[in-house]
């Protein structure tokens, strides 16, 4: 896809219901001295690393608004809430991830879900996310939650008529 944008998703957040943290997970904010471990959930979902720094720079950070689903005292998952300079008055997700171990758990949905409650807490109506082609797992999750495409690149219906071809039924019928 070389440089092309990523993809942009939107939420009505009057409509959004939050899902339940699964059964023996607990949920809490960031705290000075837990950097690395975010490092560490991002790195792995990601397959990269990113330094906390670039969660600062990118503009309205609060740790209030960053996530963590944990078990037994080991953090597992993050989601952080804020707003987006490029689109004011709308909620902002940003950097999701779950460390792989826990794929298929329903951590990622949470956090987001935890994320985007406070985001309704603050007075959002709306909140955006953005995406690349190939996360089509969080692609599920998010549509699942009542995400739905933003087509703000000349690129975006190509690759999103590409993504309902691929996505299973349940979820390509959300685009």
């Amino acid at each position: 896809m070389g440089n092309l944008p990523q993809l942009i998703l939107r939420i009505d957040l009057s409509k959004f219901t939050p899902c339940v943290l699964p059964e023996g997970y607990t949920v809490h904010t960031h705290t000075e001295g837990n950097e690395a471990v975010w490092e560490e959930i991002i790195g792995d979902a990601f397959g990269m690393h990113f330094d906390f720094d670039f969660l600062i720079k990118a503009g309205n950070y609060d740790p209030r608004y960053v996530f963590y689903i944990a078990k037994d005292g080991r953090d597992l998952a993050t989601a952080t809430a804020t707003e987006n300079p490029l689109y004011p008055g709308e909620g902002w997700l940003r950097m999701i991830g779950a460390r792989s171990e826990e794929h298929g758990k329903g951590l990622g949905k949470a956090a987001v879900s935890q994320a985007l409650a406070s985001l309704v807490a603050r007075g959002f109506k709306t909140a955006l996310l953005s995406t690349d082609d190939h996360r089509t797992a969080a692609l599920c999750t998010y549509l699942s939650l009542g995400f739905r495409p933003v087509y703000s690149h000349e690129s975006h219906k190509e690759r999103w008529a590409t993504l309902k071809s691929t996505l299973p039924t349940k979820y390509a019928d959300m685009i």
